[in-house]
């Protein structure tokens, strides 16, 4: 899915391997056995380890488009604030063009490393030679896998920028009720609910923390870009 996205020409990064991540760390290793071992307990569809708020919060972040969540949140910022027509063009310019080319860069890092998702791996762990992890061919994640790579998460860059974005307008300390397909969650600022976006995905069997790490590390450097040169 979205196999030549990565090489769509950005609107604002001059490429879209401009903060292309570092590889991942090797399926051989112990950081990458204690990653996918965290979904394995915490993303089954049957998991025990898993709270109901956590299987809550994942259901929440994938009832629809992650940006169209955060052009939610900003939808309901710019009104409550009473912005003028000029602060709101200027946030939501600047929150999707950080969206856009998130999801160009995050998608050239995708088919560049091509990390197989979590669902493969645990079905095939007795196959990919790290003896950490033992393999289950039924293991079922929460939630339906994308057809794309697994690195960098999709949530946790998309997110990230979103955030990004939003904390330079508003400030940090926001507090925010979003409601999605009829869910209401409530945060204490754009990075919480960031955070529990991409940990939802952890969550629902989707993603690795490692995966996460470089999501949100890709969105922060696209959204700074982003402002500092539009």
């Amino acid at each position: 899915m979205f196999t030549n996205w990565g090489s769509v020409k950005p609107f604002v990064l001059a490429k879209g391997s401009q903060f292309r991540p570092a590889p991942p760390p090797a399926v051989s290793t112990a950081e990458y056995a204690t990653a996918l071992n965290e979904v394995k307990s915490l993303g089954r569809k049957t998991s025990t380890t898993r709270t109901p708020d956590q299987t809550a919060a994942g259901k929440f972040w994938a009832a629809a488009p992650v940006w169209n969540v955060w052009n939610q949140i900003a939808q309901d910022l710019v009104t409550s604030q009473h912005a003028s027509l000029e602060n709101a063009v200027k946030v939501f310019a600047q929150l999707n063009l950080s969206l856009a080319d998130t999801a160009i860069a995050m998608y050239d890092a995708k088919y560049t490393y091509r990390v197989w998702r979590p669902v493969t791996a645990l079905r095939l762990g007795g196959t990919h030679y790290n003896p950490r992890i033992a393999g289950d061919p039924n293991w079922t994640p929460l939630l339906p896998t994308a057809p794309d790579p697994s690195y960098p998460a999709a949530h946790g860059a998309l997110s990230q920028a979103a955030a990004t974005t939003l904390t330079r307008f508003y400030g940090a300390q926001h507090h925010l009720v979003v409601t999605s397909k009829g869910v209401t969650r409530t945060f204490a600022g754009f990075q919480r609910a960031a955070t529990e976006a991409w940990l939802s995905r952890i969550w629902t069997g989707q993603h690795t923390s490692i995966d996460n790490r470089a999501g949100q590390q890709l969105g922060t450097q696209v959204a700074d870009f982003v402002a500092q040169h539009i």
